[in-house]
């Protein structure tokens, strides 16, 4: 619930912020680029009509998670239920987390999401990014849709016990909850990739001439900051190692892809794709150039 009202939150802003974006980029300072001036122009198609695919995406990937959490049959155990599983059952390379428990890390995970879902803000410190701010917020938007459908979908398929339904140490209405077969794989790890790997990579699109230290900077912690709120989901008992790789991979994914789609392309690119709309349906155009 918290990271839908996260989603619709952008779109409001995108809304406010798209109707005091500039038209033009001319020659200016900017404290990423070398020798502190920036000439790029724009790296990316904006527009309805462009936007339309994406939009379509996005929003049938959200309502499909919605519905299909709706609508799963599987339910938590019950406190009889708990009596007939064992820690056992749970692959080696998995098991060492479900002696895990500490809600004082599970909190801390939750801060780093929320810091992720508010990392777009950064678009307003240079010029370049502030001026389209408003579609930028949009791709943020739908890179968070995204991930939210892929994430929800597959955790009500697979229906996988969290580490704290073998442990003793977690409290009886936290093993029995709602949220106790939600495991695989970790929504906090992959929305904190996807919003990472999108903010570094629309930083370093919008200033191909950025100077080396700051290029490192942005990406070692687009990296490490998943990877943080990965290490403390495992240790606070919410997650299997296997739940944070995959989400460290798919919304890694997704933080990358949303913008090479929106890339202009390169007239010497031969391959290219991109959602598109026919008749109302949703699909993906392919084009190569011989």
């Amino acid at each position: 619930m918290q990271t839908k009202k996260l989603i619709i939150s952008l779109f409001f802003i995108f809304l406010f912020a798209n109707a005091f974006a500039q038209d033009s980029l001319n020659i200016q300072k900017c404290w990423l680029c070398k020798n502190n001036r920036h000439t790029a122009l724009s790296p990316y198609n904006y527009g309805w009509k462009h936007e339309t695919p994406y939009l379509i995406l996005s929003g049938g990937l959200v309502l499909s998670g919605i519905v299909i959490d709706q609508t799963n049959p599987i339910k938590p155990y019950t406190m009889a239920g708990l009596d007939t599983i064992n820690r056992s059952e749970v692959n080696p390379f998995d098991r060492n987390a479900t002696y895990n428990w500490d809600p004082g890390l599970s909190r801390a995970s939750d801060v780093l999401f929320i810091g992720s879902i508010l990392s777009p803000l950064l678009f307003l410190t240079t010029q370049s990014t502030r001026q389209d701010f408003g579609w930028l917020v949009l791709m943020a938007g739908e890179v968070m849709s995204i991930n939210y459908g892929l994430m929800t979908t597959v955790k009500n398929l697979t229906n996988r016990p969290r580490p704290y339904v073998y442990n003793q140490d977690a409290p009886l209405d936290e093993r029995t909850g709602p949220h106790s077969l939600e495991s695989f794989y970790s929504g906090h790890v992959s929305t904190t990739a996807a919003m990472s790997f999108f903010v570094a990579t629309v930083l370093t699109q919008y200033h191909p001439d950025m100077k080396t230290g700051w290029k490192v900077t942005v990406w070692t912690i687009a990296a490490a900051y998943p990877a943080a709120t990965a290490y403390l989901r495992v240790a606070s008992g919410k997650h299997y190692r296997t739940d944070v790789m995959v989400g460290y991979a798919l919304g890694a994914l997704t933080g990358w892809l949303v913008p090479f789609l929106h890339k202009k392309k390169d007239k010497k690119d031969k391959f290219s794709f991109a959602p598109t709309t026919i008749y109302g349906h949703a699909g993906v155009y392919l084009s190569y150039k011989f």
